[in-house]
């Protein structure tokens, strides 16, 4: 979807399931959907308690807004090489095992941190996690045309919307690190 980045809402985005989005386009900005046709509440798709904000509902009124993110250099990279693939470099991934963890304590399964203190997740749990994003969210984007674009478009839709899965630049973002802080707790060290 080609738009400059002052007209667009990501309520109006076209979107699609994350493993069939054909993102092509060198820059953008995402936003994560809970597909509310398949599971009506964040409870029903296996979600713990969310932060109480507001989620942005979708101009089709199928989903609810969960995570804003950003790619200055290659879009569909970002989302196919680290948000359906790689738990360790995925922000988004990272605070989805934290929500999952209260409702299944078998999430941390398979669980391990870096030397960087980030949680990775050995390749039948990383399979697992990307099933479920498949089963339950919706991927939508708008293309940028510079760096810049893509910075303030971000910051736009997540100081507008407040993405309940958004954990920087957020009022909720304290309680989000307080579920990724206790999801890490006690997990054993790989380096």
């Amino acid at each position: 979807m080609s738009t400059q980045p002052t007209e667009v809402s990501p309520a109006d985005l076209p979107l699609s399931t994350p493993l069939q989005a054909e993102v092509h386009c060198p820059r953008g900005v995402y936003s994560w959907w809970l597909d509310t046709a398949r599971s009506p509440t964040p409870e029903a798709a296996g979600l713990g308690p969310l932060p109480g904000v507001p989620r942005l509902v979708h101009s089709s009124g199928r989903a609810e807004l969960l995570y804003v993110g950003r790619a200055r250099r290659d879009l569909h990279g970002r989302i196919a090489g680290q948000h359906l693939r790689r738990t360790r470099s995925s922000a988004l991934r990272r605070t989805l095992l934290a929500v999952l963890l209260p409702g299944d304590p078998s999430w941390r399964e398979g669980a391990s941190l870096d030397g960087r203190d980030r949680v990775v997740l050995d390749g039948e749990r990383e399979q697992r996690l990307t099933a479920w994003m498949q089963e339950h969210l919706l991927l939508g984007w708008a293309r940028c045309e510079t760096k810049d674009d893509v910075d303030a478009l971000e910051q736009r839709w997540i100081a507008a919307h407040q993405p309940v899965l958004n954990t920087e630049s957020t009022g909720h973002g304290p309680e989000l690190t307080e579920l990724k802080r206790v999801y890490r707790e006690g997990l054993p060290r790989r380096f």
